[in-house]
């Protein structure tokens, strides 16, 4: 799922992933849940959690809050908002997620899919158009992964492993390139590119293994793509 008009109100899914710009996901979010709902900011049904990093003792306190029932006996939603969900934080919401209480929904607002597989499996994934982590050409279009030829796409991939072996970027840059290939697979259409999605899915996977060769998981990717 690509799109926040995607999102059903009859059929509402308990965990989202937004990716996006943080003013428009939050906006799309409050819309969503304004027109559907009748929940706005401040409703005491609406939990709004804002911080940079979103650590365990937050994870844990959204447990707490989100087992206690709703002011008025319906649903609950939590607004999460953070940049980085550390790996402790992480693993205590994947309990939250398998086993969520009715009617209560989370909406995760991030500027980068970086979660764990496992804890990204359980949510579904919304990417806003805006979100470009490679930037636009100088014509203002987006950058294209997947319109470059191998050696172009090899030649990015040796730019962020190199900058990985000097310190100068990390992991997180390689989760950046993978996310741009997955959003430009979602926008060539989910059916058409299930089989590199899939693919994708692979290499995220490996990626968030310790000590994972990310020049060759990325390297097979984009040759597996070509």
């Amino acid at each position: 799922m690509n799109s926040f008009e995607n999102i059903s109100a009859e059929n509402l899914h308990h965990a989202y992933l937004i990716v996006g710009e943080k003013e428009s996901m939050r906006k799309n979010v409050e819309d969503f849940l304004w027109k559907n709902f009748d929940i706005k900011t401040g409703s005491a049904d609406l939990q709004n959690i804002v911080c940079d990093t979103l650590t365990v003792d937050h994870a844990r306190k959204i447990a707490l809050d989100s087992s206690r029932k709703s002011f008025d006996g319906g649903r609950k939603f939590f607004l999460i908002e953070t940049n980085i969900i550390t790996e402790e934080a992480q693993n205590a919401l994947l309990k939250i997620f398998e086993e969520p209480n009715a009617g209560t929904h989370f909406f995760v607002l991030m500027p980068q899919d970086i979660l764990l597989p496992t804890l990204r499996s359980r949510m579904q994934i919304i990417v806003l158009n805006n979100q470009r982590t490679l930037g636009v050409r100088s014509d203002g279009h987006p950058v294209s992964v997947l319109k470059k030829s191998l050696a172009e796409r090899l030649a990015m991939v040796k730019k962020i492993t190199d900058g990985i072996s000097d310190e100068e970027k990390t992991k997180q840059d390689a989760v950046s390139l993978l996310n741009e290939i997955e959003n430009e697979l979602y926008q060539s259409g989910v059916e058409k590119s299930a089989d590199d999605l899939a693919l994708c899915q692979s290499a995220r996977e490996y990626l968030y293994d310790r000590g994972a060769p990310v020049k060759m998981i990325l390297e097979n990717l984009m040759i597996s793509l070509d």
